[in-house]
């Protein structure tokens, strides 16, 4: 049986690299990253959003003040589960890490 997170990723690998990026954008704007307290002028600056789908932050966000992460209304229309995506990755990999543990 798949869960939500596994399915969306099905239907995105289906798809072409553009239109992946239209959905990227589409969730952007609903994403909650910038009310985060995490969330900094650099991250800002650098536009950085989605780190649940796109990855953690590479040079921006360094320390956790408080995920924010399971408010956000992509966390249940994504089928996430994990949190802190800015600083330890994408849904992706934090389930690889769990699978590995």
């Amino acid at each position: 049986m798949t869960d939500t997170f596994e399915g969306v990723i099905r239907e995105l690998k289906a798809k072409r690299k553009e239109e992946r990026w239209k959905n990227y954008d589409t969730w952007k704007r609903s994403c909650c990253c910038p009310d985060c307290p995490s969330y900094n002028e650099c991250a800002s600056g650098g536009r950085e959003l989605l780190y649940c789908i796109l990855g953690m932050s590479i040079q921006c966000v360094r320390e956790d003040r408080h995920c924010i992460c399971k408010e956000c209304p992509l966390y249940s229309t994504l089928g996430l589960s994990g949190k802190d995506f800015c600083m330890k990755g994408s849904e992706a990999a934090i389930r690889y890490e769990r699978s590995v543990e």
